[in-house]
């Protein structure tokens, strides 16, 4: 196992990530290099904020009402549930990781569309692409699991929702994203999304996300998970370890 070369932003100061192979998938241990001081916390709630409301948003909020006001508005979006506030975290972790160190893009920030604070959206947790060398388009469907004990349990669960659909994203999400790309302009994409959903993904590849973020230490888990998995689409297992990640999920969404 040998840890991965990063370049150098928040999650550099934050986590240390050790990367291993396990026959055709990779595993991915990601632990706190000094726990979570207070300037990690504020910079990871930059991080947090702009998957509830684009940043351009909040500077136009700004500009029209005013710093109290747009602080009022964006806690309009945020969960209040400890379950909410949990798996919302976890959908923002795997979002960001896939992008900073997996080398995948996704397309939109999908906690921008919650029908309510504290509802969780349907569909895939991540729809993310990229080409292979092949030019091919390459998807990456997620899911991820935040929880303070991290079991065998909660990683079937996962594995059970990446395996439906015969391993391959839904097409509800992915027309979701599409949609979402045709709203921001970005048609030439959203044409290549909805023409892999009508060909039934033929021509791409399908790859697996299974994120996590718990309160114990998930390596034996999800190595056991790796080991043992048949499935032959490549799988990606990411976890994140935050010692006491209630307190954690506590801080970060309390003083917003």
């Amino acid at each position: 196992m040998t840890g991965v070369g990063l370049s150098n932003d928040v999650f550099d100061r934050w986590l240390s990530i050790d990367q291993a192979n396990v026959g055709m998938h990779v595993l991915y241990l990601c632990r706190e290099t000094n726990g979570s001081p207070d300037d990690i916390i504020e910079e990871l709630r930059s991080v947090v904020r702009a998957h509830y409301v684009a940043p351009e948003t909040t500077a136009k909020r700004l500009s029209d009402l005013g710093a109290p006001e747009t602080a009022k508005t964006l806690r309009e979006h945020l969960p209040v549930s400890k379950t909410a506030r949990s798996g919302d975290l976890g959908e923002v972790l795997a979002t960001e990781l896939t992008e900073r160190r997996l080398g995948f893009r996704v397309p939109i920030r999908r906690l921008r569309w919650k029908d309510g604070r504290d509802m969780a959206l349907r569909g895939d947790d991540i729809v993310a692409v990229a080409r292979d060398r092949k030019m091919r388009l390459v998807f990456l469907k997620g899911e991820s699991k935040s929880r303070v004990e991290l079991t065998s349990t909660v990683v079937t669960a996962a594995e059970v929702a990446l395996d439906s659909w015969d391993g391959r994203p839904t097409r509800h999400s992915v027309y979701f994203v599409a949609d979402r790309l045709r709203d921001q302009g970005e048609h030439d994409l959203a044409k290549e999304l909805e023409t892999a959903v009508l060909k039934s993904y033929r021509g791409c590849v399908i790859e697996h996300l299974l994120f996590t973020v718990s309160g114990n230490d998930p390596g034996a888990t999800l190595s056991q998970h790796l080991c043992v998995c048949i499935n032959p689409i490549r799988r990606h297992a990411v976890g994140v370890l935050v010692v006491d990640v209630g307190r954690f999920i506590e801080r970060l969404f309390s003083e917003f």
